[in-house]
């Protein structure tokens, strides 16, 4: 043995030296070292494999391989490395793997990890353990020839419930015990309807790196008093929010791995709030606030949202500017997840903090507006992740809504807020190691090609602690760094358009101070895309594209030098020759109506928008329309057509040249490209008009002939834009019997500047003031979501007793106060399921209506020949006792007026 001697540090070395004298190296130490004697003496080196512990549905084992000291630089070293049975089996429980590690002289002292596949089973039994055997390597010795892994069964808690009360990650959540659900309440003269705003939110996987979006759920509720002329939002009613469960969600029997789970056991759910600390939105603030954002968003909590009726209109009611009105103010609110302060533990019932009357949208653009009456509560920027607290990835989770009045629960409804991290570049820009069938090599091979490294998972200093598909995305970020810096950091400038460019071959791998891939990797300053690249869904105070130094208006941001985010990723990819090919369009069967291509259209869709949006596994895309075979590009176009926006060729040399009061961008003749989340298709661009009344018959529309039952159509579109368009303008119809309203000319004296254009779907009212969504559901997930028993349906099944748009009068109204002749229902509805209307007032009704074009309002829905058409169907099948007679009619059939008498008489007058 050596002794005295010195030893290089193996943990932790005092702060003046890099090097700590030990007199008498204790074997611990020489065991720790690599086996000192051998070192001095010129060994070969050797390698160590050791143990893990891992869940049974984390999906990866990972066994840490090292090596002891540096190989010889013309002598690399690799080991073959194979998995082993003991309790546990290759095949049921593990998939059987073997692979060889190469350490050089530039790379020995990088992590590696020998990854082998777990199956989870979905049997509860005994822990398991297997092997993975280092054989003779190349070039050196084995020190430690076996690791264990020990499997953790966690199959009986599994399939309880799935319920996601928290969005705090790194917690141990076995042994599992779901929070406390808030009991139901139902049966009163109360009525809530809940809903997400958008279908979908996103956020990204892992944020350390770069960023595109944070956890930031919307929820849109509204209370209806429910009587012969019902009360919409009491105003002494207060809502509340808590994490809720279906018993029968679909997650339950999918079984399989659970992605939130880390191989080390521990729950992820997101990193936002480390990147909060490390300073990622700051800059999306302005400097008003009293402390730093990281001091104000912490665990559990939403980012600030100003609420942007007090900021624009203010108490008056009148938009600031307007007959000198100038009482705005900012106000901003936070909401919680209801796990906050007590992970896993609370289930507490968060406020919905803001009640909008209106809401103003943009309105100092030329496309702005305010939307009048709204009239609903609002609880934006809830902090929700795609894992449940059991580690599932359930992108559908569900929120318990409570009215109170006071301490009474006065009605509850179960809502989803749907959110999915698949909106990940890996598939492009992963590693090969960790993304064996990428889309494409072309991003890597410009690394490549340049003398950059390529990172891959390994690269991770989380591997291990955090879910594989994390430690994938972290490297597929760094990779698109480089290349974003390799492409474009010649041409970067600061925030005053001053030259600041990045030489990242200079100081490679990760460049000077000006590169992107340097502040995010060596500052540990995570990148914000739309830091840079401006996009309206981030623009929470609605203030436009702005640049400027930190502490200014703009806070860092550097957005006119630059195209939009929506534009450079729908644009640069559009134009990528073959890589997503386009999704083409519907072939109808001219006979049946029948899309004769629809499977490749859905294919076409996996590899075109769902490679980025989710997705594959998410299938955002996923309600009436769909069910109906539509699908994304039917209605936004293809992926230059949305990249063509109000932002094409802005750049540092055409500072701010945003195009913008061009002309009417819903004229398709209007030079006026679109803005993004702005300028979006809505109900009536394909839903035209009524069956006499639509736009069916022009020569330049794709008509839809069946609908998903096979009933005949040729009434609604199937396409949003004109055949022959090329900037897919959505089609704004005359007949707004099923549209959203037009914008009007003025609010309360301020001339809107979108007059006349359509509302969005998702700040449109309508019957009584209710919310669109609240009876049709979310865009992208239009009420009924084809699965049955999904989450989605659960509001429409708890208020009405079947899935679909809320069309049973009585989940708002005392039918039997009301006149049983009305058609004042929505899109002017007779009453549904009522005896009074079928056995005598529908005749009143018809006689009065015959002698008008087209049959008038009855002959909207029920057809002039009165045979019944696809807008008269039944939502469920019904029976009806006419005359002593029982009359019935299934699910999705029309209802034709010769089901109970003879068409003849349908006709009288």
């Amino acid at each position: 043995m050596l002794s005295p001697a010195w030893y290089p540090c193996a943990t932790q070395c005092p702060e003046s030296s890099s090097r700590v004298p030990m007199r008498s190296p204790a074997p611990r130490l020489a065991g720790l070292l690599g086996l000192v004697p051998a070192l001095a003496l010129g060994a070969p080196p050797q390698v160590s494999i050791g143990g893990v512990k891992v869940s049974e549905s984390a999906g990866t084992a990972l066994f840490p391989v090292s090596l002891n000291k540096a190989p010889k630089a013309d002598r690399p070293v690799s080991v073959p490395i194979s998995t082993r049975d003991r309790s546990a089996e290759a095949g049921s429980d593990y998939l059987a793997t073997s692979a060889t590690l190469v350490f050089t002289s530039e790379d020995w002292e990088q992590p590696r990890f020998f990854a082998v596949v777990i199956l989870d089973d979905g049997v509860a039994e005994e822990n398991e353990r297997f092997q993975a055997v280092l054989s003779k390597p190349q070039n050196g010795r084995i020190a430690d020839k076996t690791g264990v892994a020990r499997i953790i069964d966690d199959d009986e808690p599994v399939a309880a419930v799935s319920i996601n009360s928290t969005s705090v990650p790194g917690l141990q959540p076995l042994p599992f015990s779901p929070v406390p659900e808030r009991p139901r309440v139902s049966g009163g003269v109360y009525t809530l309807l809940a809903v997400n705003d958008l279908g979908m939110h996103c956020l990204d996987l892992d944020g350390r790196i770069a960023n595109i979006l944070p956890p930031f759920q919307v929820m849109l509720a509204q209370v209806v008093r429910r009587g012969a002329r019902p009360e919409l939002n009491p105003a002494e009613v207060a809502l509340y929010y808590s994490a809720a469960s279906n018993p029968d969600d679909p997650i339950l029997a999918a079984g399989g791995p659970r992605p939130g789970i880390a191989p080390d056991g521990s729950l992820f759910k997101t990193n936002f709030w480390q990147m909060i600390d490390r300073g990622a939105w700051a800059s999306f603030y302005p400097p008003v606030l009293p402390v730093p954002l990281a001091d104000l968003v912490n665990a559990d909590q939403g980012l600030l949202v100003p609420n942007t009726e007090l900021l624009y209109i203010g108490p008056d009611g009148i938009v600031d500017g307007v007959a000198g009105s100038a009482d705005g103010e900012l106000e901003v609110s936070q909401q919680l997840m209801p796990g906050s302060g007590d992970p896993l533990v609370t289930n507490q019932p968060q406020p919905v903090l803001e009640r909008y009357g209106d809401k103003p949208f943009f309105i100092n653009f030329p496309f702005g507006y305010v939307a009048a009456d709204v009239d609903w509560h609002e609880a934006a920027g809830i902090p929700f992740s795609p894992f449940d607290d059991l580690g599932r990835q359930n992108p559908f989770p569900l929120v318990r809504v409570e009215a109170r009045l006071g301490d009474s629960v006065l009605a509850t409804s179960d809502a989803v807020l749907p959110v999915s991290s698949e909106t990940s570049c890996s598939n492009c820009h992963g590693a090969l190691a960790d993304v064996p069938q990428r889309l494409s090599t072309a991003p890597l091979d410009a690394l490549v090609d340049a003398g950059l490294p390529v990172a891959d998972r390994q690269q991770d200093p989380l591997l291990g602690s955090v879910p594989t598909a994390v430690s994938i995305e972290y490297g597929a970020d760094i990779n698109i760094l480089r290349l974003h810096d390799l492409k474009h950091g010649a041409t970067y400038v600061d925030t005053g358009n001053a030259p600041a460019p990045c030489d990242i071959l200079g100081a490679a791998p990760n460049g000077d101070l000006n590169c992107l891939a340097r502040q995010a990797i060596e500052e540990r300053s995570p990148v914000v895309c739309q830091n840079c690249h401006y996009t309206p869904a981030l623009d929470l105070a609605q203030v436009g594209p702005v640049a400027g130094p930190a502490g200014s208006e703009a806070n860092g941001r550097n957005q006119l030098a630059h195209e939009s985010n929506s534009r450079v990723m729908h644009n640069h990819h559009g134009a990528l020759d073959g890589l997503f090919p386009a999704i083409p369009p519907a072939v109808q069967n001219p006979l049946t109506g029948a899309i004769e291509n629809q499977d490749a259209r859905l294919a076409a869709l996996e590899e075109n928008c769902y490679q980025c949006h989710p997705g594959k596994d998410t299938q955002c895309l996923r309600g009436a329309m769909y069910n109906g075979g539509m699908l994304c590009s039917d209605c936004h176009g293809d992926l230059q057509q949305i990249g063509a926006d109000f932002s094409a060729g802005v750049s540092s040399a055409a500072l701010g040249a945003f195009q913008l009061g061009l002309g009417n961008f819903y004229d398709p003749d209007s030079p006026q490209p679109r803005v993004p989340w702005a300028n979006e298709p809505g109900c009536g661009s394909c839903h035209t008009g009524d069956a006499n009344d639509n736009l069916a018959g022009e020569a330049d529309v794709m008509v839809n002939h069946v609908d998903s039952n096979g009933v005949s159509d040729g009434i609604r579109l199937r396409q949003a834009f004109r055949l022959d368009d090329p900037k897919a303008t959505p089609i704004v119809p005359q007949n707004k019997l099923f549209a959203e309203p037009a914008v009007p000319a003025s609010f309360n004296g301020f001339a809107n500047p979108g007059a006349g254009n359509p509302q969005l779907y998702r700040v449109s009212t309508g019957h009584g003031g209710v919310m669109c969504e609240g009876c049709h559901g979310a865009t992208h997930a239009e009420w009924p979501v084809a699965e049955p028993l999904a989450n989605d349906n659960l509001l429409a099944l708890q208020l009405q007793g079947h899935a679909g748009p809320i069309g049973e009068c009585s989940a708002c109204h005392d039918t039997a106060a009301m006149s049983a002749r009305t058609l004042d229902g929505p899109h002017n509805m007779h009453l549904v399921d009522d005896p009074r209307f079928w056995r005598e007032a529908h005749k009143d009704l018809a006689k009065r209506e015959n002698g008008r074009p087209g049959g008038g309002l009855c002959g909207d829905c029920h057809g002039a020949d009165h045979l019944g058409s696809v807008l008269s169907r039944t939502p469920v099948a019904r029976s009806f006792s006419v005359e002593g007679q029982t009359r019935s009619v299934a699910a999705g059939e029309p209802v034709a007026c010769n089901l109970c008498h003879s068409l003849g008489k349908s006709f009288e007058r």
